[in-house]
């Protein structure tokens, strides 16, 4: 099922902001331009910008010189930006008269994204799918080299399907809004992704999707709830950064008979506002069977794997090894 709750989305990246940062010129030391790199940048590799901290309220305005030959996705006063043609580029961040900037280089190397050594399924995309856009689904590091079975379970119905089995891959076509569940399966393992289907004529103009920011982590807190003597596991979902407007929703999926949870993104309000914080969901999961179970949570397209026992006297126990980028806390209760 698909549940929208609070607040928030940018890409995201496991990588902390930290390395290189330059102070503002003029007025205010206290904005700083991070940048996770700003050296030897390949075709197509994500590079990430944050002007200040969280409490930049006012909107960035962001260029780039020369304007060709890039693609750049913006939230607050975060940037990511892709580079199509090898050269030097200036970036520059702009807020209340205050500026910084970058000379990015970029060489004619193309980026090979490193997805580690287990199974994974990467989307081309996940939010502000159009009907009819092309969406690539690609398996990397199968378990066997079978061919990988696809499957689909979408609110809306309406979709197409092209197979590669050379490559690993799935092109999916969507022709109704709404939300859909990709599922991967190499025989031994799978890996699922859900994705969401927008149309422009329908969609409330206040609201408007985008990704996780850089630097972003995840906090999950699990609680038991009693429902008419029932036990409920509950677990809230967190974000470290701080997104726009407190009535944005989270995007995410549970489901409940496999112990997984999406996140896959942000709605925020396309227009600054000044209440600013961190982006709340809340899933639950009822009727878990006694035992150690699988529990997956996707988290901005990349997947964190660990196990939730539930013993005979109502104990939940969360084995957990990613509390770089997802949290859980406690881990006994």
């Amino acid at each position: 099922m698909k549940m929208y709750n609070f607040l928030f989305f940018l890409i995201f990246t496991s990588t902390i902001l930290v390395g290189c940062k330059k102070s503002v010129v003029d007025n205010n030391a206290k904005i700083l331009l991070y940048a996770q790199k700003i050296v030897d940048i390949k075709l197509n590799e994500p590079v990430s910008l944050t002007f200040g901290d969280d409490d930049v309220i006012s909107k960035v305005i962001w260029t780039i010189s020369p304007e060709i030959n890039n693609s750049i996705t913006t939230i607050a006063n975060n940037a990511t930006i892709e580079f199509t043609a090898a050269g030097t580029y200036i970036v520059t961040a702009t807020t209340d008269n205050v500026y910084a900037q970058y000379t990015i280089t970029v060489n004619n190397k193309f980026f090979q994204p490193n997805y580690g050594s287990g199974f994974s399924l990467i989307a081309s995309k996940l939010v502000k799918i159009n009907i009819n856009e092309p969406i690539l689904f690609k398996v990397y590091n199968p378990s066997t080299n079978n061919n990988i079975n696809w499957s689909t379970s979408a609110s809306n119905g309406g979709y197409t399907i092209k197979r590669d089995n050379v490559n690993k891959t799935a092109t999916l076509f969507f022709t109704k809004v709404g939300y859909a569940t990709i599922t991967a399966s190499d025989g031994l393992n799978e890996q699922r992704r859900t994705i969401w289907i927008d149309d422009s004529l329908v969609l409330n103009k206040n609201e408007y999707k985008t990704n996780f920011m850089l630097g972003d982590k995840l906090q999950l807190t699990p609680s038991i709830e009693l429902v008419n003597g029932i036990k409920k596991l509950v677990i809230t979902a967190k974000t470290f950064r701080k997104y726009n407007c407190l009535s944005d929703a989270v995007l995410s999926y549970s489901n409940n008979l496999e112990y997984q949870i999406d996140y896959a993104g942000v709605y925020i309000s396309p227009t600054t506002c000044i209440a600013r914080g961190a982006a709340v969901c809340v899933n639950s999961f009822k009727n878990i069977a006694v035992g150690t179970h699988p529990f997956a949570v996707n988290f901005a397209n990349k997947t964190y794997v660990g196990t939730i026992t539930l013993d005979n006297f109502g104990k939940y126990t969360f084995g957990w090894n990613n509390a770089n980028e997802v949290t859980i806390n406690p881990l006994v209760l």
